[in-house]
This record gives C-alpha cells, sequence and structure tokens, in this order.
C-alpha cells in the first residue's frame, strides 16, 4: 500500500521517494532528521551525503544554476537575474562564473 492508500503488486510502493541531488539516485534514500526550519533532511546511503527537498534559502534548491542560465540567455544582467528569482547577487555571479568556466 502506497501512502494514498493503493495496493501496487501485493507489496508495498513508497509515494514520492526523493532523489539524491548528488548523485541523482532514488534507491538508497533514509529520513535523517528535519533542519531548523522544518524541513526534512535525507541520507542517501549510496555517496554518504545529505541533502533537502525544500530550502528556505531559494539560492541552494536544485534548479537555480538552470533558471540563471536560462536568464542570461535571455539577455539578463546578474544584478537583474539575483532582483527576478530573489537570490543573493553574490550567488548569481558564483553561477555565472562556474557557467564561464564549463564554456572554455
Amino acid at each position: 500500500m502506497d501512502y494514498s492508500g493503493n495496493f501496487h503488486g501485493g507489496f508495498a510502493v513508497k509515494k514520492d521517494v526523493p532523489i539524491c541531488h548528488h548523485c541523482d539516485e532514488s534507491s538508497g534514500i533514509k529520513k535523517h532528521g528535519i533542519t531548523a526550519a522544518g524541513f526534512q533532511r535525507y541520507f542517501c546511503m549510496l555517496c554518504k551525503r545529505s541533502f533537502q527537498t525544500g530550502y528556505t534559502y531559494k539560492g541552494r534548491e536544485q534548479h537555480i544554476a538552470g533558471q540563471i542560465e536560462r536568464l542570461l540567455l535571455d539577455g539578463l544582467t546578474p544584478e537583474q537575474i539575483s532582483e527576478e528569482i530573489q537570490v543573493e547577487f553574490n550567488t548569481v555571479k558564483q553561477h555565472v562564473k562556474k557557467l564561464s568556466l564549463l564554456a572554455d
């Protein structure tokens, strides 16, 4: 039975199993406490790293680099990107620097 009360093939299926932000695997994920802000933390048994699925600060979210890259391609400046996605300017600068290193 999954968390919605459904049976699948006679065995229990977990619903919404998180994917590790470091190795992109969903097997071997265990709960690993709660942050001070109340977010669930997880530990990946495969890569031995912890992560969480929600963050108080948006700059730590998983797909922020892709958003920054897309906005750069749309012609926005790092300052405009910082305002648009509501993250610190220095966070945007760090992602821009990483993107420029990857492009070289």
